[in-house]
């Protein structure tokens, strides 16, 4: 029995950067399984074929539903891939219960050290969330994508936490809009856990700062680096969320949609690590599978930001 089992959902253009997180976690843990929902069949089939241990390849067709079928026919591609969050996660709790703890993780997450530290906050909690915690720039962004971030969402094998889970999947099938609802408050798959504290018992909300450390709180904090390790304010970096990073080519990047990042020590101990094994993976990929061509987006196409060329 693993410790932990993780979920994620991956396409096609996604696919670099879940194994960089895949990488990021065997360095750091030696304890889990990660069960990965293809969206494209071509990833399951390189998944399949490269044969990582900890990596459990679910084709899309295994979840399917006709209401599901529906979301997908009828939502963009975005929506959807938020919508299988949920359902993804009640899923692997209901298939394979054999661990401790369960938690879902975007594909664009990178750890620094073990995700014990999470847990080990509060053992008994039966769900875990992270807050944004929106540094001064972001802070007008609580009122459309809400309190708590979404790329981590963590739960005890226990019953009330798959009861939360289950609500969670039966909204977003429903309604998972990919644009801000005003009126209902709604973003996505996000903003449906924010009743969770009230709702469900046991909810912990990650105190660590190096939680979900991303671009849009990095600015409250100063970075540092303690034999090998690195800090956030005195606490280790748990993980980094790289949203807002993109790939132009197997060499360049934008590193942030949204502002030019001037903190030296971030990037050169937060970003530069990512960059350089975003930067081996996909040179494996192209020595392996020359053929795949997928996961760029044209420097025309990204914002001229944070350009940066490896």
């Amino acid at each position: 029995m693993s410790k932990y089992h993780f979920t994620t959902v991956v396409s096609q253009d996604h696919l670099f950067k879940y194994l960089a997180m895949v990488s990021s976690l065997r360095a750091n843990h030696d304890d889990f399984k990660i069960y990965t929902l293809c969206v494209n069949d071509i990833v399951w089939h390189i998944l399949n074929k490269i044969g990582i241990e900890e990596i459990i390849p679910i084709m899309l067709k295994e979840v399917e539903s006709d209401m599901l079928v529906r979301a997908k026919n009828e939502r963009p591609f975005q929506a959807f891939c938020w919508t299988l969050k949920p359902v993804f996660l009640h899923h692997v709790i209901e298939k394979y219960p054999d661990c401790k703890y369960f938690a879902h993780l975007d594909a664009d997450l990178f750890f620094f050290s073990s995700p014990d530290d999470i847990f080990l906050e509060n053992p008994s909690a039966s769900l875990f969330l992270t807050h944004h915690r929106n540094s001064r720039d972001f802070l007008k962004y609580y009122g459309s994508t809400g309190v708590f971030n979404t790329g981590f969402v963590g739960c005890r094998n226990d019953n009330n936490a798959m009861d939360a889970v289950a609500k969670w999947k039966t909204q977003c099938i429903l309604y998972c809009p990919v644009k801000e609802d005003k009126a209902r408050k709604i973003f996505g798959d996000q903003r449906y856990v924010e009743s969770w504290p009230e709702e469900f018992r046991g909810v912990h909300v990650v105190r660590s700062k190096g939680a979900n450390t991303a671009l849009w709180n990095i600015q409250n904090y100063s970075v540092t680096e303690k034999e090998g390790k690195i800090f956030i304010d005195d606490e280790p970096l748990i993980f980094y969320h790289f949203s807002g990073l993109t790939i132009i080519s197997r060499n360049e990047f934008n590193l942030n949609w949204y502002y030019h990042i001037d903190d030296e020590k971030v990037l050169e101990y937060i970003y530069k690590p990512y960059i350089n094994t975003l930067v081996h993976v996909m040179n494996e990929m192209h020595r392996y599978f020359p053929w795949f061509v997928a996961g760029f987006l044209p420097r025309e196409y990204t914002p001229d930001t944070h350009y940066y060329k490896v």
